[in-house]
C-alpha cells in the first residue's frame, strides 16, 4: 500500500508499506493530505471506574463529590463487572488510535486489581494488540486510615507495574511527603514505576512535587517516575513554580498534565476571575521538562464526558493553556504519540524498515486534525 501526500514531522512524504514494514518515504505526490504519526499512548486513565458515572451522578460535578461516589461504588463492584467496562473502553481508546494505556486501580477493592492484570495479559495477544500498565492508585490516601496501606502493598505484589500515591489527599503535609517515600521505597524493592497524583488542588501551599522531586534526584529515579495533575503549580506564586519547574528537569521526572478533568475539578471553591488550574505546560516546556497527556476519566465519578479520545484532551489543553500558536498546537497534537510514549519506552519509529504500525488521519495537518478531531484508520504490518 501507499499513503501519499501525508503530513510526517513536518513534511509531505508517501509512505509505501509492503510485508508488514515501511519500504520508502519519498516527497509527497498528488493526493488527498493525510496526517500520519505514530499510534498514540494514554499515561492516566483510571479504568476500574470507567463508565460509572451514570451509577453514581456527579450532582456538585466536584473532585471531593467524585471521591465519595467512588468509595461507595467501589467494594460492591465484581471482577466480572471491571473487566466489562474495561474493556468496551479500552475498545474505543483502540478506535481512536491508542494502543498503550497506563490505567490507575484503587487497591481499595483488591478484585479490580485482578481483574485489570489478568485484562494486561489478554489485550497482548488481541487481535489488534494493546500494551496495558496497571498502577496501584490509592484513591483514599496511604497512611490515613489503618488498612490502606497493606491493601496499596498487596495490590503491587500482585504485579502491578507501578505504585502510586496521593500525597495532597493524606492528613498532613508530613504525611504526604511520608506516602512519598514509601511509594519510592516500594517501587525500588520491586524494580517498577512510580506514578503519583500529586498536588491536585488549588491551594498555593500544596507542594509535594518539590519534595517528589529532590528524592528522585537523591536516589537518582526521575526517569521512572510520573506526577500527575500538579495543579496546585497553577496557583503558585510565580518564583517558586521557577523553582519546582527547575528542579523537576534537574529530577528528569514527566507531569502529565490531564485537562478534560482539571479544568472542571480545579477553581470550583474560589469566586471571579476562577482560575484554570492546570498545570504550567508551557514553563514546563520552555525549561525543557517532560511533558504528557491524560484523558483521566472516562465516564466516571469524576467526568461524566469522556470520550477515551485523546485528541480531545488535547484540544482542550490549547484552548486552556493558552497554546493556540501554530507552534505549539503541533507540539500539543504530537505529545499524543511521543511524549505520552515514555512509560512504554518511546513511541514507535516511523521510518524505512521499521515495522509498519502507524495512524492515518483523513486532515491535513496536526492543526487540522485538532480542529476536526476525526478518526484515524490505524496500519498495522
Amino acid at each position: 500500500m501507499i499513503v501519499r501526500n501525508a503530513w510526517l514531522d513536518g513534511q509531505r512524504v508517501d509512505i509505501s508499506v509492503a510485508d508488514g514494514h515501511i519500504s520508502t518515504i519519498e516527497p509527497a505526490t498528488e493526493g488527498e493530505p493525510v496526517t500520519v504519526c505514530p499510534p498514540l499512548a494514554e499515561p492516566h486513565v483510571h479504568l476500574d471506574a470507567a463508565l460509572l458515572g451514570r451509577r453514581a451522578p456527579n450532582v456538585s460535578g466536584t473532585l471531593v463529590e467524585g471521591i465519595e461516589n467512588w468509595a461507595r461504588l467501589r467494594d460492591g463492584l465484581t471482577a466480572e463487572d471491571v473487566r466489562a467496562r474495561a474493556l468496551e473502553t479500552v475498545g474505543w481508546y483502540v478506535g481512536w488510535g491508542c494502543t498503550r494505556i497506563r490505567t490507575h486501580v484503587d487497591p481499595g477493592n483488591l478484585r479490580a486489581v485482578e481483574a485489570l492484570i489478568t485484562l494486561r495479559e489478554e489485550l497482548a495477544s488481541a487481535e489488534v494488540p494493546v500494551e496495558l500498565q496497571v498502577a496501584a492508585f490509592p484513591q483514599e490516601g496511604i497512611l490515613r486510615a489503618p488498612g490502606r496501606q497493606a491493601q496499596w502493598v498487596k495490590a503491587v505484589e500482585l504485579g502491578c507495574d507501578a505504585v502510586g500515591a496521593i500525597p495532597h489527599f493524606e492528613r498532613t503535609t508530613d504525611e504526604g511527603n511520608a506516602s512519598l517515600r514509601l511509594a519510592l521505597d516500594l517501587a525500588q524493592e520491586r524494580g517498577i514505576d512510580v506514578d503519583v497524583h500529586c498536588d491536585e488542588t488549588d491551594d498555593p501551599g500544596s507542594r509535594h512535587l518539590e519534595f517528589l522531586c529532590a528524592e528522585a534526584i537523591d536516589r537518582g529515579m526521575g526517569s521512572r517516575i510520573i506526577a500527575g495533575h500538579c495543579t496546585a503549580m497553577h496557583s503558585y506564586p510565580d518564583g517558586y513554580a521557577a523553582k519546582v519547574i527547575e528542579l523537576v528537569r534537574l529530577a528528569g521526572l514527566q507531569v502529565v498534565c490531564n485537562p478534560l478533568d482539571n479544568i472542571v475539578l480545579q477553581g470550583r471553591y474560589g469566586g471571579y476571575p476562577k482560575i484554570r488550574g492546570l498545570t504550567r505546560v508551557d514553563e514546563l516546556w520552555a525549561a525543557g521538562c517532560s511533558v504528557g497527556i491524560g484523558h483521566d476519566s472516562v465516564m466516571d465519578p469524576w467526568y461524566r464526558l469522556g470520550t477515551a479520545n485523546l485528541v480531545d484532551a488535547a484540544y482542550m489543553l490549547v484552548h486552556a493553556g493558552h497554546l493556540t500558536g501554530e507552534a505549539e498546537m503541533q507540539r500539543v497534537f504530537g505529545t499524543l504519540s511521543g511524549a505520552n510514549h515514555r512509560a512504554f519506552g518511546g513511541a514507535p519509529a516511523i521510518e524505512v524498515g521499521a515495522p509498519a504500525n502507524f495512524l492515518v488521519y483523513p486532515a491535513a495537518d496536526p492543526i487540522e486534525v485538532l480542529r476536526l478531531r476525526p478518526k484515524p484508520t490505524l496500519i498495522r504490518g
